[in-house]
């Protein structure tokens, strides 16, 4: 059966409309939460917000997607796809939160990291819900507790 949002949103992000296609990939989860590529194409889309902008915000939500593709069985190749992108957000993270209290003081260091220093006005981004009822705030030690899920 094929996904129409899923469909779209690809397309929207293949010409770089990168709300848009976050809108429709949500609304394909609606259909299906199960569709580990709807997954890997909202982390992708948020992955490229993140460049645009460098909305912290949006590694939260980078990283909730991550999380929620993994527990759903992912193949291999989408689970290290997914083991991956988690390790480049939560690298993000880290260089955020030190730059917000200071620790980072060579300039431009936050570009390093693929982002702009602040976000830029212009449209707002559809965030995810509550994908799993899981909390985000820590990561997952090890991420073990993924498998099988």
């Amino acid at each position: 059966m094929s996904n129409f949002d899923f469909e779209t949103g690809r397309r929207y992000l293949e010409e770089g409309d990168i709300v848009e296609a976050i809108r429709c990939l949500l609304a394909s989860l609606d259909v299906d939460r199960s569709h580990v590529p709807t997954y890997i194409a909202l982390f992708e889309a948020y992955e490229a917000a993140w460049h645009d902008s460098g909305d912290p915000d949006v590694l939260d939500q980078m990283r909730k997607v991550a999380l929620a593709g993994l527990k759903r069985g992912p193949t291999e190749e989408q689970r290290r796809f997914l083991d991956e992108g988690l390790d480049r957000t939560e690298e993000c993270i880290i260089h955020v939160q030190r730059a917000e209290h200071g620790e980072v003081r060579e300039h431009g260091e936050h570009e390093a990291h693929g982002a702009k220093a602040r976000p830029k006005g212009g449209r707002h981004l559809p965030l995810i819900g509550d994908l799993d009822a899981s909390p985000v705030s820590a990561p997952p030690p090890g991420r073990d507790d993924t498998e099988g899920s």
